[in-house]
């Protein structure tokens, strides 16, 4: 019996188990059970990424951040569609995997029975986001190095250091942005200086032209170490913001108790808050504006427009953090009462006047509860009117997220397409039609696990009729919910 039937023989439906159980099998098949019609019009890699693998040898991550890294690619050639599925082929995984056990530190903690492990840096599973960009796919994860990826095969080349400029202290984040308009790419990584008063805390901010070389790289020194996951970029400018949400307490004893980093980060109001912004030519510090307590963990789109920055972002519920007087309960991914929704956000518009330094910032009132904001990324640093992101409902198990939300940032109209009870989705992403004569033309994909066939589907929905599905391909067995993904015109196979 293989780990997946061990772990997956007493799952009943419905359930919410199947959302987060490890899948061991990777798939390669063109899939044949679609309920409605996919567009022919509809030609493209729809990738994800995520944990593929939250329990090995009987036991569970220890933090949902620590399972190994899988991609899943979703083809669209001429109507038909190809499912295939592989993890990345980490130290971690490929260790992991020989061994039949944990064997490496996580964020969330090390394996049992290993003392010295507690002291070793989290190993790097490659689990968060994806980027294709100067002929190179790569896999990422803010703990590490990149992971270089083959967008057909899905094997794993290895680690990528663009040239050796990343060395093995350096970080490159998952949340990496394109300017479509030159072709550069911008990553950033936090980091340490060493100075009188003891480690000092900042973030590099790193420049890649279009043909994949770094071209540029520059240290900003921030108050605090926040929790920096994420930013906007204009055509000119990279907005960053120091916020609430911070890394505090002993990082030794932390590592001594065997506990999660995750109870480090925590919410302080009393924190200083700013926005670090900065010119993307010059790689020069523009300017520091203090703003009010904030959390945040993604940001929209961004733009310039008349003398200010505009940009999105999804504005964190207090609770889904822990304080420094209150540490909340850690999330058990297996229980039937998980309650993601206790880290909730709101979508959030945001300008900055650069002469007057004001900032202001206004919810979109209509909007649901959700996360994972997205775009049309072909209009990155160009004013866009609709976003879309993940939501919850008042229908069925508050688990996780049942629905997206398709927002009019001009109107404030907001339209959502719930799910239903027991399916649950992550980041959906738009996709303009070809020959789109409007912004509001465009396909949104997701995945879904379904918890009553306790298997996943990919979903195709139209922006013309956002309440029901044109497409629901129906894969034969689950696939763990991810993080972040993109799109590709370009059919890989």
């Amino acid at each position: 019996m293989t780990i997946a039937e061990i772990t997956r023989q007493n799952v009943q439906s419905p359930t919410i188990k199947g959302n987060f159980a490890a899948q061991e099998n990777e798939y390669d098949y063109w899939v044949t059970d679609i309920e409605g019609k996919v567009p022919a019009d509809l030609t493209g890699s729809f990738f994800r990424n995520g944990p593929g693998r939250l329990q090995l040898g009987g036991e569970p991550v220890g933090h949902w951040f620590d399972g190994d890294g899988m991609i899943a690619r979703t083809t669209f050639a001429n109507g038909k569609v190809h499912f295939s599925n592989k993890f990345i082929r980490t130290p971690k995984y490929v260790d992991e995997t020989a061994a039949g056990k944990f064997l490496y530190r996580g964020f969330g903690g090390a394996p049992k029975g290993n003392f010295f492990k507690r002291f070793s840096p989290p190993a790097n599973p490659a689990n968060t986001g994806l980027i294709l960009h100067g002929g190179k796919f790569l896999a990422l994860n803010e703990g590490g190095r990149p992971y270089s990826v083959d967008p057909a095969s899905l094997d794993t080349y290895g680690e990528f250091t663009y040239d050796g400029n990343l060395n093995k202290t350096n970080v490159f984040s998952a949340h990496g942005k394109i300017n479509p308009k030159n072709g550069y790419y911008y990553n950033f990584g936090l980091c340490f200086d060493v100075g009188w008063g003891g480690l000092k805390p900042g973030f590099e901010l790193y420049k890649i032209d279009p043909s994949g070389h770094m071209v540029q790289r520059a240290r900003f020194a921030l108050d605090h170490m926040p929790l920096l996951h994420d930013f906007a970029m204009t055509e000119n400018y990279a907005i960053f913001i120091q916020s609430s949400v911070s890394m505090q307490g002993n990082v030794l004893m932390t590592m001594l108790k065997n506990e999660s980093f995750a109870d480090l980060m925590l919410y302080d109001k009393h924190l200083i808050n700013k926005l670090v912004i900065i010119d993307l030519h010059s790689l020069k510090l523009v300017d520091t504006i203090e703003i009010d307590p904030i959390a945040c963990l993604h940001f929209g789109n961004a733009y310039e427009k008349n003398g200010e920055i505009h940009f999105d972002l999804m504005e964190t519920n207090e609770g889904g953090f822990g304080t420094p007087d209150h540490k909340i309960e850690p999330m058990d991914l297996f229980s039937d009462d998980v309650n993601f929704r206790s880290g909730a956000a709101r979508y959030k518009r945001c300008v900055v006047n650069l002469k007057s330094r004001r900032f202001q910032s206004e919810y979109i009132d209509d909007a649901i509860e959700g996360e994972f904001p997205q775009w049309d990324w072909t209009r990155t640093t160009l004013e866009n009117r609709y976003a879309v992101a993940t939501g919850y409902t008042g229908e069925g198990p508050k688990t996780y997220f049942n629905a997206i939300q398709k927002i009019d940032r001009e109107t404030g109209k907001v339209e959502v397409h719930d799910f239903g009870s027991y399916r649950y989705t992550g980041e959906p992403l738009m996709v303009a039609k070809p020959g789109a004569g409007a912004e509001d033309d465009f396909y949104c994909l997701c995945y879904v696990y379904n918890g009553n066939t306790d298997k996943s589907e990919v979903i195709v929905i139209d922006s013309k009729d956002f309440d029901v599905p044109l497409a629901t391909i129906k894969l034969d067995f689950h696939i763990p919910q991810g993080f972040h993904g993109m799109f590709s015109p370009k059919i890989f196979l």
